[in-house]
């Protein structure tokens, strides 16, 4: 006997379409996309929406400008980093199981085709000798209804568990972000210092040269010892010295900005600066106890954390409403026309049969062997790690507050300490240079007042980059950190 089979099963997700009167648009060999628009419920990326809504932002427009600033280099980060790329991933990800455990509440339906081609052939004994060869080509069908219709709060408990991991995910995505932001402006700071370092060293050489030049002239007219020229020329020397590794320094701190935005460290790049180097006005700053209040609510580790807490609440519940009676409504049609015969030897005659049923069907678990009460047991134990850890991301976020505040009040007192330096240091060059040109005192108080004249010009440069930097850090912790907090007032 020879049989043949083909079968075409249905697809459950066509079937609900169709039980719900809806037309979602499929994809490619996948069924609907998304017919409970679960993902068109999230907001698009977030790196994306800060980079709409900012004024003059381009950083997922283009990828190869030379001169950026500061707001279109945070942009490039957050539009091509790959921490932002995946968190974006995961809060889909996380959506879909939204999906998924929506979906439970609708019915499902199977079914199946059968098409079968057989070939048979009998032989009776010597004593009744018979030959019957019968070749048939029958079909059969059968459809499949199952619909839950109360489980005593399985279902919601499971909708609770991925909402609040969905929640979790997005606040993750925002952690992501606020990270590669923090990181970028910290390494802009970083190269912005080192290009304004080579810009200092190329003045401080040209300072040096200029006096080398004096006590050259000086010595040439024999008003002047030659040790002059020797001690304005090691200065020089030095100075030459110092732009070159100044040099070096920028070309390795602008690469790894550039690595940061995705690009390869040997592209050019060059920081347009727009902020001056003006004493900032810090009147307007909120007192630390009202940052740290405003740190425990928006602060997105503690939005994840507090979600984290969320579903493992939801999984104790979903856990213990597995264990309960589930009531389903159940619906069975079958049919089938194989051919059937009386007896052995005997012609197959066509036969149709067709198979109805609808019933209520009750599932009661009586006995699980105690899994579901150890199962019950170690969700509850997630419960208390849950607790935890958001205690422990509270006193975390409150020491980084803390920190950061008192930093940017620091860095703020030696801005304006480094620029009173500076002026000082001016002063000081100015007036040596012009005694030194009228013989009134030696080279050594020129070059002493040049050294620390360089000194404070590059004091004043990095305690204004360590302000920037300190001010974006104290958002970061207070998990408001966004595109606008790049233009403050001064």
């Amino acid at each position: 006997m020879l049989k043949m089979y083909k079968t075409w099963p249905f697809s459950s997700g066509a079937c609900v379409a169709l039980l719900l009167g809806t037309g979602p648009v499929y994809a490619a060999g996948f069924g609907p996309a998304d017919p409970l628009r679960q993902l068109d419920s999230v907001p698009p990326t977030a790196a994306n929406h800060m980079v709409d809504t900012a004024p003059g932002a381009d950083g997922c427009a283009g990828n190869s400008r030379v001169d950026l600033t500061l707001l279109e280099i945070v942009s490039g980060a957050l539009c091509h980093n790959p921490k932002t790329q995946e968190a974006w991933a995961d809060v889909k990800v996380q959506a879909a199981q939204v999906g998924v455990s929506k979906a439970a509440y609708l019915p499902t339906l199977n079914g199946t085709l059968g098409e079968t081609k057989d070939s048979s052939t009998s032989r009776g004994s010597s004593s009744d000798p018979f030959v019957v060869q019968s070749n048939s080509h029958y079909q059969s069908a059968a459809l499949t209804l199952n619909w839950v219709l109360y489980d005593f709060g399985a279902r919601s408990a499971s909708v609770d568990y991925a909402q609040s991991k969905l929640a979790s995910a997005l606040a993750g995505q925002n952690t992501a972000l606020q990270q590669v932001f923090a990181s970028t402006v910290k390494d802009y700071y970083a190269a912005l210092v080192a290009q304004k370092d080579q810009q200092a060293t190329q003045e401080i050489e040209a300072n040096a040269k200029q006096v080398l030049d004096a006590a050259t002239l000086r010595v040439s007219h024999g008003v002047a010892a030659v040790s002059d020229q020797l001690q304005a020329q090691t200065a020089y020397l030095q100075a030459s010295f110092n732009r070159n590794k100044a040099q070096g320094d920028c070309l390795a701190a602008v690469g790894q900005l550039a690595i940061d935005m995705g690009r390869r460290p040997n592209m050019p790049l060059h920081l347009h600066d727009s902020s001056d180097l003006a004493t900032p006005d810090m009147t307007s700053t909120d007192s630390v106890d009202e940052l740290l209040k405003t740190a425990q609510q928006r602060h997105p580790s503690l939005v994840a954390a507090r979600a984290d807490l969320d579903a493992a609440r939801a999984n104790v519940r979903m856990v213990s409403a597995q264990g309960r009676p589930t009531i389903s409504f159940v619906g069975h049609y079958n049919y089938d026309n194989q051919p059937q015969s009386s007896g052995v030897g005997q012609q197959y005659l066509d036969d149709t049969v067709r198979d109805r049923s609808v019933a209520i069907q009750v599932n009661i678990p009586i006995f699980e062997g105690f899994t579901r009460t150890y199962q019950v047991r170690g969700a509850e134990a997630q419960v208390e790690g849950k607790e935890a850890s958001l205690s422990d991301a509270e006193l975390q976020v409150a020491s980084s507050v803390w920190s950061d505040y008192q930093s940017l009040q620091v860095g703020t007192q030696n801005v304006r300490t480094s620029q009173q330096i500076y002026d000082s240091a001016q002063q000081a060059f100015d007036a040596a240079q012009a005694r030194y040109a009228k013989g009134v005192t030696g080279i050594v108080e020129v070059i002493t007042t040049q050294t620390a004249l360089a000194n404070a010009q590059q004091q004043k440069i990095s305690a204004f980059a360590d302000w920037q930097n300190a001010r974006i850090q104290l958002a970061s912790s207070l998990g408001s950190l966004d595109l606008g907090s790049l233009y403050p007032a001064l």
